[in-house]
């Protein structure tokens, strides 16, 4: 290629324009700065802003702050942004620690996780018919499975609202793409930590927790079941799968995973023991043990790593330390103050 292509599939590349909604969280953060870093113009939607940073407004070229639970104003914005691709990352959910995906009343998971996606998946087939569309899905639609690891062609047994709506926004890309010819490519997300992660997540708490202990702070946590087995990945290695799955020549179901099973214990003690601490001094097992969270999810994720090329790169062990840094840095700083 000589200099002159060169430049100008630079010059192409930097006018692509991609909606990220969601934007404010772990996925959404890492993913604007992704983009960026490959030439995208970025329009960021969510409910709120307050927990981006400065660091990545200013990589993005507007901000639309949108109640999702309202779809039907998204149309007038696809349509004023006229995007190359859009991420629909945002959804309505709590994490397995919190009774939300249950208790909570369907009409918000209906409007977030099924309304809105049908929303965008109508104005691209009417109006954007180039526009590329990632879905982002979740294990939870496998449910109480009965084998694993769990591949693209494991029947769904949603068990809560949250993967009931997920479960059908997914089923309503397929039916959009097989039958309208949108490209549309759903990730079927397995679990994926960061430090962004916010503390409702076990795994934020854990990393709280072990950084507290290193500073003498009171550090005490009680886990429902330190032996739940989970399928962790990092956000950062995650959110670059979503991209890859838009780069091809057609659109797909991927499953996005590690593929490696690891408890929660393991968690705890990669990160107790990173600052030289026992972590069965401070992580309490819960004495009720929910059958929800037993379930072994695992995913085989060869499809996305065969046709598109993907594969993790920050290890668990990585992942943990970044987790414990980031609130080894927060505490530190605080005491300084």
């Amino acid at each position: 290629m000589n200099e002159k292509e060169n430049k100008n599939q630079v010059l192409m590349l930097k006018s692509k324009k991609a909606i990220i909604t969601g934007i404010s969280g772990q996925d959404g953060s890492y993913l604007a700065e992704l983009l960026f870093s490959k030439g995208y113009e970025i329009y960021g939607v969510d409910k709120s802003f307050d927990n981006l940073t400065e660091n990545i407004k200013i990589k993005v070229k507007m901000l639309y702050k949108l109640d999702l639970t309202k779809p039907k104003l998204l149309s007038k914005l696809i349509l004023d942004i006229t995007p190359n691709e859009i991420y629909h990352l945002a959804a309505y959910h709590f994490s397995n620690q919190q009774d939300g995906n249950r208790l909570m009343s369907f009409g918000p998971f209906n409007s977030i996780n099924l309304l809105a996606t049908n929303e965008i998946l109508e104005t691209i087939r009417n109006y954007l018919p180039n526009c590329k569309f990632f879905y982002a899905s979740s294990s939870h639609i496998f449910g109480n499975v009965d084998h694993y690891p769990q591949n693209e062609e494991t029947p769904y047994r949603p068990e809560s609202l949250y993967s009931i709506t997920k479960t059908a926004g997914g089923e309503l890309c397929k039916f959009f793409r097989e039958y309208y010819g949108v490209f549309v490519s759903v990730g079927i997300l397995y679990n994926h930590e960061s430090p962004r992660r916010n503390l409702s997540f076990i795994t934020a708490q854990i990393a709280e927790a072990a950084a507290k202990a290193s500073l003498e702070l009171p550090a005490k946590l009680t886990v429902r079941d330190l032996d739940s087995i989970v399928d962790w990945g990092a956000a950062q290695d995650y959110v670059k799968a979503m991209w890859l799955a838009l780069q091809q020549h057609r659109s797909d179901d991927y499953i996005i995973s590690s593929g490696v099973a690891k408890k929660v214990r393991d968690f705890a003690e990669i990160a107790f023991n990173y600052v030289g601490l026992n972590a069965n001094e401070y992580i309490i097992q819960d004495q009720i043990i929910h059958r929800s969270e037993s379930v072994t999810l695992i995913g085989d994720s060869t499809k996305i790593r065969k046709i598109c090329g993907w594969s993790p790169e920050i290890s668990f062990n990585e992942l943990v330390i970044e987790m414990v840094d980031k609130y080894i840095s927060r505490f530190s700083n605080v005491i300084e103050v």
